[in-house]
């Protein structure tokens, strides 16, 4: 991993808190280091990223099957929009990586845009149940809106298979590192070539954080479909700068902005003096905090995904597929 020197990490990390003041309710951080922060107290204060609400906005769209995906598609892949189908209601979040385990692959999301507030898990190995949900991601031509002029849905999206896993909360109830999903790519979509491993903008991933979090100080990279970030700015993409962890291997928490509509997104590590920038596979985004924003490690993500359903999960690495 690339190693900064202490003057280019402070930096980051006042660019970051700067870039986090003011979006959702986030507060300022200390700019200079971690030393010192209750990292209790940050945990306490951390609230999910709710998925945006779609389900009042017209849905113009088309769902076709992979054949029919045109050439020019954004493909199915980090920075995807997920269009979350559940008991009446629409959700929009953002994928996070593409994970493969023995042949079979799988997009990442947070656990929380699949089930109902207070459930932690209603989870099978992938061939058993399934959560009764419609995953759609958009692929071309895709754009939504509520806050602008468009008030709904619009292009051409694909559906995924069944949601295999999901949890949004440990046993005793604590959420942050704890909270992570995955949804079946259907082997058509690979056949075809429309899943694309790369995050928009940034590149990467090109390794894998495999133990914990990013050391704080680290520049980070994220590319989500929150509120405002998706709608009305020239890019989705945001920088940021890692804050370590919140006491374990499970969480990493960053100065970095986020919105309704971000919960899942992927964090990579990035590397300010290349083009592109992505490097690292380093997390999900779930929660918003008063630093910033957290959620969890890939290493845990693996874990859980193992303990709970028996999958081995790999991310899937740019140029893989």
């Amino acid at each position: 991993m690339t190693d900064y020197d202490s003057l280019t990490r402070r930096r980051l990390l006042r660019a970051g808190v700067a870039s986090a003041v003011g979006i959702g309710g986030i507060g300022a951080a200390s700019a200079t280091d971690t030393d010192g922060v209750d990292e209790t107290a940050v945990r306490d204060s951390a609230e999910r990223i709710g998925p945006w609400d779609l389900s009042g906005l017209d849905d113009a769209t088309e769902t076709v099957d992979a054949a029919s995906v045109p050439e020019r598609s954004s493909g199915i892949g980090p920075g995807s929009m997920l269009l979350i189908e559940r008991d009446g209601t629409t959700a929009g979040c953002t994928a996070n990586f593409v994970w493969e385990d023995g042949g079979s692959y799988y997009l990442g999301a947070a656990g929380h845009c699949f089930l109902a507030d207070g459930a932690v898990g209603e989870n099978t190995a992938p061939g058993g149940d399934s959560l009764d949900i419609t995953v759609r991601v958009g692929v071309d031509d895709f754009t939504f809106g509520g806050l602008t002029a468009l008030n709904g849905l619009r292009g051409t999206t694909y559906e995924l298979g069944d949601v295999v896993y999901a949890r949004q909360a440990a046993d005793d109830g604590t959420q942050v590192g704890h909270d992570f999903g995955l949804v079946e790519i259907p082997q058509e979509a690979i056949d075809a070539g429309i899943v694309d491993p790369s995050l928009p903008q940034f590149g990467g991933p090109t390794g894998v954080v495999e133990s914990g979090a990013l050391p704080a100080g680290e520049p980070i990279c994220q590319y989500g479909n929150g509120v405002a970030n998706g709608e009305v700015f020239p890019t989705k993409g945001r920088r940021g700068a890692s804050l370590g962890d919140l006491g374990d291997y499970r969480s990493w928490y960053a100065a970095l902005r986020g919105s309704p509509g971000d919960s899942g997104s992927a964090i990579l590590g990035a590397d300010p003096t290349a083009d592109p920038e992505g490097t690292v596979a380093a997390g999900a985004l779930t929660h918003l905090t008063a630093q910033g924003t957290a959620g969890t490690t890939v290493e845990r993500c693996k874990e859980m995904t193992g303990e709970d359903v028996g999958l081995n999960v790999a991310v899937v690495q740019q140029g893989e597929l």
